[in-house]
């Protein structure tokens, strides 16, 4: 479900013609651009893809998580979890070392969620909201426990928080962190070390950290240089300024656009989904018959085949296809099946205007979608005229994305295309799903079941990842049978690669950035 685009994309990924297996050659240079310009190279502050792709290779966690949502030992070596689910105790790495020598201890793991925890920390709210109710305790310097005021049996994905130096930033107070050199000149535990960041050169240079205590990379150093628009992006890609671009756009993908005979588009998928969604409050989606008959009408293979072009996969349920607990529900294409669903539901056309109505009411709804992204513009006018061989009128609104997140946060809309990306890529999706969070939460929908309250409860309370599976595979089913939003499709990733470096994988990834996790295996061939 992940292999590259070779040369010139096609119609989907297809994989490269069967070559003989290079051999890694240590040492070299790999040069990667990447759209943006960093203000900081703190995990803790990053905001933009360029900051985060960065970061993420200087600075670790005490696990990562892999592209199933798993989590993985990094600087934990080990974990357990309490019978009461409510106290897990990580193991630290002995022998891990900060980029300038000095050992990494407990100490840094309590200095940086002290540090998130804090009023005055100037990161992200939402994390630092997390971590205020966890309480964090040093039991020796290679051993860390936390405790929990209730079960949550994500925690471990949590766990991923980039940890920073306490000896280089104990003096810094939280509210001067954002100014701080620290955030141009970091100190991480990565298989990789800053050494140089050329502002107005927009280019900054990591050497390879001798001193990591895992793989040690096959390349010497990496280079990353920073571009301002995407078409200068593809531009420098194409003429050999760099041999790595961090994105492709979709649109390049989707009209063939010629990247060079040397180019690898790799195209993972990305943890996520595409859905949608329906605002039950309206007249048009409170009865599950009409939104089950909605379900049934729209053609998801169609929409990936025809309007995607392969470059996706078709939506079957609330838990991206990617993740471990993902359990797919057959769902068939059947028109007259969703034409009868919509007669139960008391829509006929009584004029004969070929829309339907009831009780005087045209079924005419509006459908947003962000105006940022072509691929769920594509899929919007596709999804209208799907839904015009049922008698329902869809006007699309391609809308800017601060106006859509306001129209979702209000509940003032009718129906919407938009996606879910797990920020800690475990399935839990209580947030989206759950009753608790109908009113004020990120319940768009306002949506409520009491089976699948139950069910996502227990499922984000049980550490048993068995027990967590059986609790959302029945999650999926009730949902498929509830049909509170149609899953569309679940995205990919494009990047690319000159074909002179090895190593690179297409593995679904959690987030993009994740997509360099692999670097140290990259290497220039011979």
């Amino acid at each position: 479900m992940s292999t590259p685009v070779t040369g010139r994309p096609s119609a989907g990924p297809t994989a490269a013609s069967p070559t003989p297996t290079p051999v890694p050659v240590p040492g070299g240079r790999y040069v990667e651009g990447l759209l943006g310009v960093p203000a900081t190279f703190n995990p803790l502050l990053a905001s933009n893809p360029a900051e985060r792709d960065i970061a993420g290779i200087l600075f670790e966690g005490l696990t990562w998580v892999d592209g199933t949502g798993r989590p993985q030992p990094e600087l934990a070596e080990s974990w357990t979890v309490s019978d009461d689910g409510l106290r897990y105790t990580f193991k630290l790495r002995r022998g891990v070392t900060w980029h300038d020598g000095q050992p990494f201890t407990a100490d840094d793991v309590l200095f940086t969620i002290r540090l998130v925890q804090s009023p005055e920390f100037p990161g992200n709210p939402a994390l630092a909201k997390f971590w205020r109710g966890i309480r964090v305790q040093v039991e020796d310097p290679y051993t860390v426990t936390f405790s929990l005021l209730e079960p949550f049996a994500p925690f471990p994905n949590y766990a991923s928080l980039p940890i920073l130096p306490a000896h280089r930033l104990r003096g810094v107070i939280p509210e001067d962190l954002v100014d701080d050199p620290f955030n141009l000149e970091p100190i991480g535990t990565g298989p990789f070390r800053l050494v140089r960041f050329d502002r107005e050169g927009r280019r900054v240079t990591l050497a390879r950290y001798n001193g990591y205590y895992g793989r040690r990379p096959y390349l010497d150093e990496v280079e990353f240089r920073f571009y301002e628009m995407t078409d200068d992006l593809m531009k420098a890609f194409r003429d050999g300024e760099v041999q790595g671009a961090s994105t492709v756009p979709w649109e390049v993908i989707a009209r063939g656009g010629d990247l060079g005979e040397d180019a690898r588009v790799y195209a993972p998928l990305l943890s996520g989904m595409t859905a949608l969604f329906f605002n039950h409050q309206t007249q048009f989606f409170s009865d599950v018959r009409v939104r089950q008959a909605i379900a049934l009408a729209i053609d998801r293979e169609a929409l990936v085949r025809d309007v995607l072009l392969g470059q996706a996969e078709p939506g079957t349920g609330p838990i991206p296809v990617s993740l471990w607990a993902y359990d797919p529900t057959e769902q068939p294409v059947d028109v007259n099946r969703a034409r009868s669903l919509l007669r139960e539901a008391g829509w006929g056309d009584s004029d004969g205007d070929g829309i339907l109505d009831s009780n005087g009411v045209a079924f005419r709804f509006t459908l947003l979608v962000n105006e940022d992204d072509a691929q769920r513009l594509a899929v919007a006018s596709a999804i209208a005229k799907q839904l015009q061989q049922l008698g329902i009128a869809v006007t699309v609104q391609p809308v800017p994305p601060a106006a859509l997140q306001q129209s979702l946060v209000s509940r003032q809309y009718s129906a919407a295309i938009f996606g879910w990306f797990p920020a800690s890529g475990d399935p839990d999706c209580f947030e989206l799903w759950h009753s608790s969070q109908a009113e004020t939460g990120l319940n768009f929908s306002g949506f409520r079941n009491q089976t699948i309250d139950t069910l996502l409860l227990q499922a984000r309370q049980t550490s048993n990842e068995q027990d967590r599976r059986s609790l959302y595979a029945e999650f999926q089913r009730v949902f498929s049978e509830q049909a509170p939003a149609v899953v569309l499709y679940y995205p990919r990733y494009f990047f690319a690669v000159k074909a002179e470096i090895g190593g690179v994988e297409p593995l679904p990834l959690i987030r993009p950035s994740d997509r360099l996790h692999a670097l140290p295996q990259w290497f220039r061939h011979a």
